[in-house]
Order: structure tokens, then sequence, then C-alpha cells
């Protein structure tokens, strides 16, 4: 019996060492269990929760199509209001009375509305030219051009600060190339196209880069809906935020958000292109007002915000 409990007292303590060598594995275990419960929660939510953006957005303009005949003198209020009540945000205001500038100089009542612009110190107008993706008849072009800069001779009121031509080829082709340089010329050389001669250019995507030339000031790089523009995001990205200054973004159909939500899609857009549209209409976009244009302008970042 004696030799039986010394041989107890000798077996304890290695079963005590055992049991101590298991605990770190149990509790490594436990923790290993805990990480994976905890990472099975968060990772959907970060997935379906909207991201947040570390940044608040660059000071941007907003770049507007004003495709509606001024029937009566109130018809554009809705865009008089949203510049006369953001005079810290500037506008570029594309005019376009028939598909370009139509009668030299414009009826009345379009003379009425295009004044009342220019009595705005934060808006620019540019005239707006269809080129067909460079197929329509330069001279024709040209010719619109001259006709946005007669109206000059009417009233300085009614002068354009530029011209934007529409439907821009996207697409290298050396005599396209040559057909944009043309066009471009005619509105840095034209007298009655008021300083600093804007030439913007619309090719609704981003346009090969040997189209990159220094007559051109701004390129509409991204035209199109707003479930687009969540496929194009990685393409987008890729033109860097250097040229920022040079690009333009145009948004349609986008969901109705709330102000904060709206002001995280615009400050991210602005991050990669200082002139923005964003409109919640999904058709005629540029032919009515969109109820949510001052939710719109209250979100876009200014250098006094």
């Amino acid at each position: 019996m004696e030799s039986l409990e010394r041989a107890t007292e000798k077996a304890s303590p290695p079963l005590r060492r055992r049991l101590n060598l298991r605990r770190p594995w149990c509790i490594a275990l436990l923790v290993a269990a805990a990480i994976v419960v905890i990472l099975a929660i968060v990772i959907p939510c970060a997935i379906i929760l909207p991201k947040k953006h570390s940044h608040s957005g660059k000071a941007s303009k907003v770049l507007y199509p004003i495709y509606i005949y001024p029937e009566t003198n109130s018809t554009w209020d809705p865009l008089y209001k949203a510049i006369s009540t953001h005079p810290e945000l500037d506008f570029v205001i594309i005019v376009n009375p028939s598909s370009g500038p139509g009668s030299s100089p414009p009826d009345t009542q379009y003379q009425v509305a295009v004044n009342r612009l220019s009595s705005y110190s934060n808006v620019q107008k540019v005239g707006y030219v269809p080129t067909e993706y460079a197929t329509r008849n330069i001279s024709a072009v040209l010719d619109d051009v001259a006709t946005y800069a007669n109206w000059t001779s009417e009233s300085t009121s009614l002068s354009m600060d530029g011209i934007f031509f529409d439907e821009i080829p996207y697409d290298w082709n050396s005599t396209k190339s040559e057909y944009l340089i043309r066009i471009n010329e005619a509105v840095k050389n034209s007298s009655g196209i008021h300083s600093p001669h804007l030439v913007i250019h619309n090719p609704g995507t981003i346009p090969d880069a040997r189209y990159d030339q220094n007559t051109t000031d701004i390129t509409v790089v991204f035209e199109q809906s707003y479930d687009y523009y969540e496929t194009q995001v990685t393409a987008l990205d890729a033109l860097g935020t250097k040229n920022r200054t040079e690009y333009s973004y145009m948004l349609h159909s986008v969901p109705t958000m709330t102000n904060s939500s709206l002001k995280s899609l615009v400050d991210d857009i602005s991050y990669r292109a200082e002139y923005l549209f964003v409109t919640t209409l999904n058709s005629s976009y540029y032919e009515q007002f969109d109820s949510h244009l001052e939710q719109f302008c209250d979100v876009v970042p200014t250098s006094s915000k």
C-alpha cells in the first residue's frame, strides 16, 4: 500500500503538467472560434452598409444642360433659383435653342432668358453644337460657332463664353482628330466668343488618349445612368485625379437618396471630375427640371465649404 501511494505521488506531477500544457490550446481554440463568429457578423455588414469616404470632396462646378424653350419669363425659374441660392457655386450652362443656335439673334423670349443668366456672376454660358461624331459637315459646325459668336453683336449679355461640342468621337481616327482641331481653333480664335473661350467635348465615355489636345478644356468622360456608372468605376479610376479639372461626369437615373448618401456620391465623383451633373430623371433629363435640383446643388463641394 505504501509503495502504491508513493507511485501515485510520483505519477501526479506529470499529469498536472499535461493539464497545464493543454490549457493554452483550449484558450487558443476558443479565441479562434470567437474570431470566426465576429467575422461572420462583420463581413456581411461591411458588404451591405454603404462605404464611408475618407474625404469630403473637391471643389467642383455644375455643368448644366438647359434644353428647354423659355415659353414664359418664369420657365427657367428652377434654374435661376438654384443659381441665386448657391452664389458660392459656379455654373456652366449649356444653351441649346434648337439642337444648335437656331436663328441669329435668337427670338425675343430666348434673349430675355439668356440675358437673365448673364446677370449672375457665378454663371458661364456655352453654346450647344452637334458634330455627329465628326461626320457632320464641318462647314455646318463652323457656321454654328459663328452664329453663336454673332449673338454678341445684338447684345453683349447674349455672348457665349465657349462652345459645347456634342457627339464627339472616342475611337481614334486621324481624320476625325484633324476635324476636332479645326473646330476647337474656331472657338479659340473667335472674337465673338468671350474669354475664356471654353471648348467642351462630349464623347460620353473615355476617349482614346490621342484625342487629348491642349485646346480642349473639358471632356465629358462619362454620360450615362447611375447603374452603368457603378460598373465603370474601375475604368474611370484609372484616369487618376491629376487632370480632374479637365473632366466632367454627367449621371442620370440616380435613385432618390438622403442628403448624406447623395453627398457621398457627389463627393466621390468630385475627386475625379470638376464639372458635375446629377439627376434622378430617367428620361428627357435635359428637357425638364429635376425636382431634386436644389438637393444636388446643396451637396456639390465648393472652395468655400
